[in-house]
């Protein structure tokens, strides 16, 4: 039935065809993804990235159609390896992974299905496609600090008194803390998606598209650190009576709209003249013996199916039970102890604290890896953010240390690192390839973290706990794991 189909509509019911077939294989991946569009306003722009590639691709109908659609058995060898991805994502229910991977696999799947031909004629498509998925907030810290930076350097050079302190600003009369909603990650992730189909659209040449991305990605990340020195000049003005509340995230968008405004404007002051549309060309007919796209389909049912069942088998593991900390690591209870600081995790199975000779300690454990129940989630930290703020942080082997400090000027040495039955280690990659590499093998994705930490006023305070914090950390906490 589908080669008695005119080329044009062969091409578009195949497309249409592996669309549904993407869509009902990973679907619990995908609804994740729509429910965080849903939820979030920095990720709201993804709902319109498929009617965007839907009038892309009608745009470029006649050249499409021209195209001889031939599967191209080579790519499979990425879909293996992104389906492998998507399983190690899953086991450890990394969303960010696993979105990805699955979102990844749709232009893939058209590359096998459809062949290099049809895929090199919609390759802009098929790239613009990925701003589909919701990623991007591992940018915040960075981006907190650079508006920070930005912010001050801009007080200074307009004479105010200026006082920084991790992601706090403060001035005469005011503090500000640089936030995770001033981070500027919405106006980043818009400017770059907008920015990205304005080059594609505007210009022919490959080095123009590719300037003007980089200017897209540059100037909201300066624009945002001006928007942040205009709201604290604002509010030292009027004596902290103006753009201290909800107004200065309305003040803050209606900044972004100009700053859009005048990004496309000096874009369009080099935009490449408009090409004609060849109408005269017609779609050539497909040869009948190269279209055999049905083997193709059945690969990836096949390996897809193969992958989630291999998902579920690896996920039923027994919970580990609970080490004796009290036994292995004893400490004291102190009473008036600044509990302040402590870190928040989420649903651990175990959390112990206490008065350690080398400072005050922290144990979380988790006997398993769940959604809601993991050691590394996005809603875990190793201090307390509303009260704390990072100064400075620094990675060694066994361990991490971070300085932090609070709106009191008080300040607090953190030494930290995870462990799980195979690693030792401060770095969050490498907990959760270990954890999905002992998922892959069957077993149990316990982990714990380790935090020591103490309060510090000086550079001699501060070598003596590092010190104190290497002869901690040298011993090896994966035998309590392994027991």
């Amino acid at each position: 039935m589908m080669r008695s189909l005119k080329p044009g509509h062969q091409l578009l019911a195949l497309m249409l065809l592996v669309f549904g077939l993407w869509l009902a294989l990973f679907f619990p991946t995908i609804k994740d993804a729509v429910l965080i569009w849903e939820r979030s306003e920095t990720y709201a722009h993804c709902f319109l990235i498929f009617p965007i590639c839907v009038y892309l691709i009608r745009r470029n109908w006649s050249q499409l159609a021209e195209q001889v659609i031939e599967p191209s058995a080579v790519a499979l060898i990425p879909i293996v390896g992104v389906l492998i991805l998507w399983l190690m994502g899953n086991l450890v229910h990394v969303a960010a992974v696993e979105q990805l991977t699955a979102f990844a696999l749709l232009p893939l799947f058209y590359w096998l299905i459809l062949g290099k031909a049809v895929c090199r004629a919609m390759l802009f498509v098929l790239f613009f496609w990925m701003f589909s998925v919701p990623e991007g907030e591992f940018l915040i810290p960075r981006l907190q600090d650079v508006t920070a930076d930005i912010t001050v350097i801009a007080l200074r050079l307009s004479d105010i008194p200026v006082f920084r302190e991790g992601l706090y600003i403060a001035v005469p009369g005011g503090l500000f803390e640089v936030a995770v909603a001033c981070s500027g990650i919405r106006y980043l992730i818009a400017s770059f998606s907008l920015g990205t189909l304005y080059a594609y659209l505007t210009y022919s040449k490959w080095y123009k598209r590719f300037i003007f991305i980089v200017f897209a990605l540059l100037l909201p990340i300066l624009a945002n650190g001006i928007r942040a020195y205009g709201i604290v000049m604002i509010a030292y003005l009027s004596d902290m009576k103006h753009a201290t509340g909800v107004d200065h995230l309305v003040y803050g968008w209606l900044f972004f709209g100009v700053v859009i405004f005048i990004m496309f404007s000096i874009g369009n002051i080099w935009r490449d003249p408009d090409r004609p549309l060849d109408v005269t060309k017609q779609p050539a007919p497909l040869k009948a013996e190269t279209v055999k796209p049905f083997w193709a389909m059945l690969a990836v049912c096949f390996l897809s199916t193969a992958t989630f069942f291999y998902a579920r088998c690896a996920s039923q593991t027994e919970p580990q039970s609970s080490p004796d900390f009290t036994r292995l690591i004893p400490v004291e209870y102190d009473e008036a102890a600044d509990a302040s600081w402590h870190p928040q995790f989420h649903n651990a199975t175990l959390e112990y604290s206490g008065l350690h000779p080398k400072g005050a300690l922290f144990i979380v454990f988790y006997d398993t890896s769940e959604p809601d129940k993991e050691l590394i989630n996005s809603k875990n930290s190793l201090y307390n953010h509303r009260y704390w703020s990072i100064v400075s942080s620094q990675s060694y082997r066994d361990y991490a240390l971070l300085e932090i400090t609070n709106t009191a000027g008080q300040r607090r040495l953190l030494a930290q690192s995870y462990v799980t039955p195979w690693v030792q280690t401060p770095e969050i990659l490498n907990v959760k390839l270990s954890q999905a590499l002992q998922a892959m093998v069957g077993q149990t994705q316990s982990g714990m973290a380790v935090v020591l930490s103490t309060t510090v006023s000086s550079e001699t305070e501060k070598v003596r706990f590092r010190q104190q914090a290497e002869s901690f950390f040298k011993q090896d906490f994966r035998e309590f794991l392994n027991d």
